[in-house]
């Protein structure tokens, strides 16, 4: 019973062996007589040109090339803001099974299989927030095989565009406010306008252009600066791009140091931004009472973006004096009190999961101090020496010394060159003394 039991092993493993040896042979055979077939005019796999070739010399040509891409394998993968490379050793660029299927004078694509494992592996490490079941998992997988099917170096692969998810949920990624005083129709026309702006992917808004869009009735720069600051807070806690922004010459007292965005239309100062990732984002605007309301609502991003003051330094304001010869004397009248110049520096942090990554600067801007003006009396002799008894402006300090001060200070006289005369004495009865 034993020395059969083994000699029914020994057939099983035989008619095994028979089975696998014929399979090879039998795909070698087809292989080589397929190899006799060649590839007519316009054959491509990916950047690599088969015409006219036989299949074996195509399989080696593809041999080579696959080798060469890759060792030069660049793939990333993103998700919204956040981009991670992926590990070369998780794909493999199938030369046999491209020229299997490879269809004669026509553009085929580079079979590629991804590793579902590895890929689940980087999902998870990279990419901890998103959830990624099974569907889509496999749907990525995918993805990435056909992405790479043209052969093209380096890739970026977005892999929201294959997540097997049924809806996205939308949250609101960033707010901002800022008051305006007194707001005029037509900003509350053109808010309600802006109110609901779909930014779909890599799609840019440029303010004056939306305005020219709509058609409205014309808006003042100062308010448009107000609504184009809170944009600009808005956007700096997003991965927006800026992508226009300027800043005036005097700051509004609504905006704080930093974050203006000046509009000023006959000059064409304008603000524009974009959405660079691969989903879309909804602008909302609102005005409620005197305060301007934004918000953007879309997929989550992974990063948090923190801006912020780094520094800040003022300047006081000098004073000018203006003279004025009907003013009373010993009175000065203040026609401007001045202002304090600033200069700022903004930065912002970029934060995942509570980590700092990078602090990123942003901009410097500085704002020159206005001077006090001061308007004086002019003093009596100045009164009388004037030739324009006019008002003016005018700093006796900055029009330089005049000639009798020239005088006193050492300047040449005629007479103190000549020699002094003899001294002349008298005696106490008027006589003069020889």
């Amino acid at each position: 019973m034993r020395n059969k039991g083994i000699l029914n092993t020994f057939i099983a493993v035989l008619a095994a062996t028979l089975f696998f040896y014929g399979i090879s042979t039998f795909g070698a055979l087809a292989f080589s007589q397929a190899s006799t077939t060649v590839f007519g005019d316009q054959t491509y796999v990916g950047p690599y040109d088969i015409s006219n070739q036989k299949e074996r010399e195509a399989l080696e040509k593809l041999t080579t090339g696959f080798s060469e891409l890759q060792s030069a394998f660049s793939v990333n993968l993103a998700y919204q803001d956040a981009v991670v490379a992926l590990p070369e050793e998780l794909v493999r660029l199938d030369a046999e099974q491209t020229i299997e299927r490879a269809k004669s004078g026509e553009e085929n694509p580079i079979v590629a299989a991804v590793s579902i494992d590895g890929l689940r592996t980087v999902l998870t490490q990279q990419f901890a927030p998103v959830d990624v079941d099974e569907d889509s998992l496999y749907s990525i997988a995918s993805g990435i095989e056909r992405e790479l099917g043209t052969g093209v170096m380096p890739l970026t692969v977005y892999i929201t565009d294959y997540m097997a998810y049924p809806e996205w949920k939308e949250e609101e990624i960033a707010s901002s406010t800022l008051s305006v005083q007194n707001p005029s129709r037509s900003l509350q026309q053109l808010i309600h306008e802006l109110d609901g702006t779909e930014m779909v992917p890599f799609s840019s808004f440029s303010l004056l252009d939306r305005m020219q869009e709509e058609g409205g009735n014309p808006v003042a720069d100062g308010e448009l600066t107000i609504l184009a600051s809170t944009l600009y807070t808005l956007v700096l806690q997003t991965n927006f791009e800026v992508n226009e922004r300027s800043i005036g010459n005097r700051l509004s007292p609504a905006v704080e140091p930093g974050f203006e965005a000046a509009i000023n239309q006959s000059l064409g100062v304008n603000f524009s931004f974009t959405n660079p990732n691969k989903s879309a984002f909804t602008l909302h605007i609102k005005l409620t009472g005197n305060t301007i309301q934004t918000s953007l609502t879309g997929i989550p991003l992974l990063y948090e973006y923190t801006p912020y003051m780094t520094e800040k330094e003022t300047y006081q304001p000098k004073a000018i004096r203006h003279f004025s010869a009907f003013m009373p004397t010993g009175k000065i009248r203040v026609e401007y009190e001045g202002k304090e110049g600033v200069e700022v520096s903004v930065s912002r942090l970029i934060s995942y999961g509570g980590v700092e990554l990078e602090d990123e600067w942003i901009s410097s801007d500085f704002y020159a101090p206005q001077p006090r003006i001061e308007l004086h009396a002019l003093e009596k002799d100045e009164q009388q020496n004037s030739s324009n008894p006019s008002d003016g402006i005018e700093n006796l300090e900055e029009n330089g010394p005049s000639a009798e001060s020239d005088q006193l200070e050492g300047a040449p006289d005629q007479q103190n060159d000549r020699e002094p005369a003899e001294e002349v004495q008298y005696d106490k009865g008027g006589n003069i003394i020889n």
